[in-house]
């Protein structure tokens, strides 16, 4: 139910007891009411659950990306897009030319682990000695531009979305990751064919776990100490698992999984959304 109190609408639960949000207007309080019926209709029973258990996007292959891949050598036409792109990237970016070592192509679409979902990882490598000043905020300033560029471009190459970011030369590479030189054309990590259980019922019932949290904390209108706890349980939960078991672990499949269903995304608009409708005066 919407209660109105002073020049605030209040979201209660139907005994009217539970505060569940606070509004500066009646239709903002409407689409939180809406998320929450939204959010009960999504709630499936358990039988429902493992009947859905073979609908997880994830997939594993026997070849690379035919799309873009002749075999394991870059399709020519891609190889001249992707290093278009990134070095367009890195002239938006200021990074000096003598400081980039190389532009690299990673991820799912340098792997056997790629779905339609799946980004064109470009990842720029350089030498941080050669860049500009400020050491302490250079990781930041980079992320801001990979954040700035994708708000104001979108770019795909045979239907894959491309992701631009800058690494640096000595950062370790997860193991098991292919990693492909778009200047010189050749493998430096070669990915290797693995074992892969998509079928294991684990990765279902945390990807089931995650998307309900998720969807109670925007329905709820949690607060935001509560949205970063579970962002970091996220971040944290993949980097060990990279760092430990490599691309193909099962905490790593289980944040694509995530990613390909939208959640991450879905959170980080949440919180977007609220932040600007907290700066804003109407």
């Amino acid at each position: 139910m919407i209660v109105k109190r002073g020049n605030k609408w209040e979201v209660r639960d139907s005994s009217g007891e539970k505060l569940l949000g606070t509004h500066s207007s009646e239709e903002k309080a409407k689409d939180q009411l809406a998320a929450i019926e939204i959010s009960k209709k999504k709630r499936k029973t358990f039988k429902e659950h493992l009947e859905e258990a073979s609908s997880l996007t994830l997939q594993y292959h026997n070849e690379l990306n035919q799309k873009l891949w002749d075999k394991d050598m870059l399709k020519q036409e891609v190889r001249d897009k992707l290093l278009q792109i990134g070095k367009t990237w890195a002239e938006f970016a200021q990074i000096p030319e003598e400081a980039i070592v190389d532009i690299i192509m990673v991820g799912g679409n340098a792997n056997f682990n790629y779905t339609d979902y799946s980004d064109i990882d470009v990842h720029i490598l350089i030498n941080k000695e050669k860049m500009p000043d400020c050491p302490d905020l250079l990781d930041d300033y980079l992320k801001d531009k990979k954040q700035l560029w994708s708000q104001i471009h979108d770019i795909t190459v045979y239907g894959h979305d491309v992701e631009l970011y800058a690494q640096g030369k000595d950062d370790p590479t997860p193991t098991g990751q292919g990693v492909f030189s778009l200047v010189n054309n050749d493998w430096i990590q070669q990915p290797k064919q693995e074992k892969v259980d998509l079928e294991d019922p684990l990765i279902k019932s945390k990807v089931d776990y995650f998307t309900q949290k998720i969807d109670n904390l925007i329905s709820s209108n949690a607060e935001d100490e509560s949205f970063e706890k579970m962002k970091d349980k996220i971040k944290n939960m993949r980097n060990s698992s990279l760092k430990k078991s490599g691309e193909n672990s099962i905490e790593n499949l289980i944040f694509k999984e995530l990613r390909n269903l939208g959640y991450l995304d879905k959170m980080n608009n949440y919180i977007k959304s609220r932040e600007d409708e907290s700066l804003s005066l109407k």
